[in-house]
């Protein structure tokens, strides 16, 4: 019997971003703001992302660092 996996669009940006190991996590944070960067530059205007990917992205990390320190203040 086949199984079907959902594709990456169908699934929460918050929920793929748990998948992620912490390097890649900054490395998809930092691609982000390249890409915001050229896009700002490109169209002298400012860029509104469809997604706050900044503030989740900072918001797992925390998490993340909470859960290895047992202290959490969030």
């Amino acid at each position: 019997m086949a199984i079907r996996l959902p594709s990456a669009e169908e699934v929460p940006f918050t929920l793929q971003i748990k998948n992620l190991a912490d390097e890649e996590l900054l490395d998809f944070w930092e691609e982000t703001q390249q890409i915001e960067s050229a896009l700002r530059s490109e169209y002298r205007q400012a860029v509104i992302p469809v997604q706050d990917y900044e503030r989740m992205i900072v918001l797992e990390l925390q998490l993340r660092a909470c859960q290895r320190d047992n202290a959490c203040r969030i």
